[in-house]
């Protein structure tokens, strides 16, 4: 009775086996999507979303599946593996997601300097079972992820894990007239993506109790590449009504003075020109101060 009950377990599988001609290997029906999860100075993480179709009559068991992404010259960026196993209902397919962690200078590199757009091979091999059988499968597809939005954003808000990029040095007058002074402010701008970028522009206007006293600018353009983390920068301000403005209102100041600036941050980037509004927050030492209002 029990060969009988086997002999008929054996049929049985044979039958559907054949009905279905043959346990067929799953399949990348395509690269859904990849995107940008997170982009810091030493790592980035993109999510590679991809749709995985079982092609049988029956539901199979995904117990393998590795990633790897590649950049135009096939040389490996990163990898990442199906975390558990995966259920894929007959004749129906699954979306998976995989988070992937990149370098983030070696990225910046791939970048073309045409669209923005990095040219990437996604290369997988996996594993699928079913009725005690198992079959390997492998996939090989290019794609193109658009980096644009993440480099405009990047370049122009000057902040990269929480810290600034954009940092004050001081303040100083470098000229003193009658009708017009001129302030200097120093800063550095830091370059943690290598990004090659030309800094070319930064219109502004500089407000001292909400009130305007001048405008400024630039006072040479600033050109960084992967090789230079950071570099020094000059802003010059012609300060035109110092005195009426705030003559009545200088023994209110105790230390130093608070000034705002407001401005268009210019930058030229792999074939993008970004500007964007920025603000920025100084003071002037009350010795400086003192010297303005004697003037």
């Amino acid at each position: 009775m029990k060969r009988i009950t086997n002999l008929l377990l054996i049929i049985g599988m044979l039958l559907i086996l054949s009905s279905c001609k043959m346990f067929k290997k799953p399949t990348v029906e395509r690269i859904q999507d990849i995107k940008v999860v997170s982009i810091n100075p030493d790592k980035s993480v993109v999510n590679v979303s991809l749709i995985i179709k079982n092609p049988n009559c029956y539901k199979i068991k995904l117990d393998q599946l590795s990633i790897e992404l590649l950049n135009k010259d096939r040389g490996k960026v990163g990898t990442a593996a199906l975390a558990k196993d995966v259920l894929i209902p007959k004749k129906a397919s699954v979306n998976l997601n995989f988070n992937v962690e990149l370098d983030t200078r070696p990225v910046v590199k791939m970048v073309s300097s045409l669209d923005q757009k990095v040219q990437l091979f996604i290369v997988g091999r996996g594993h699928g079972k079913a009725l005690g059988t198992g079959r390997n499968f492998g996939f090989d597809e290019p794609y193109e992820l658009d980096l644009k939005a993440h480099i405009e954003s990047l370049l122009t808000k000057f902040t990269a894990s929480g810290q600034g990029l954009f940092k004050l040095q001081r303040t100083s007058v470098e000229k003193v007239g009658l009708g017009e002074t001129e302030l200097h402010v120093s800063f550095i701008i830091l370059n943690p993506y290598g990004f090659t970028f030309n800094f070319k522009g930064f219109p502004a206007e500089i407000y001292i109790k909400n009130k305007l006293v001048g405008k400024g600018n630039l006072q040479n353009q600033l050109y960084l590449d992967e090789s230079i983390y950071s570099k020094e920068g000059v802003m010059v301000f012609k300060l035109s009504n110092v005195k009426s403005v705030l003559g009545a209102i200088a023994g209110m100041f105790k230390g130093e003075v608070a000034y705002t600036v407001k401005g268009k941050v210019m930058i030229d980037a792999l074939g993008m020109e970004v500007n964007r509004p920025y603000n920025y927050n100084g003071s002037i030492p009350l010795s400086i101060w003192d010297l303005l209002l004697k003037q």
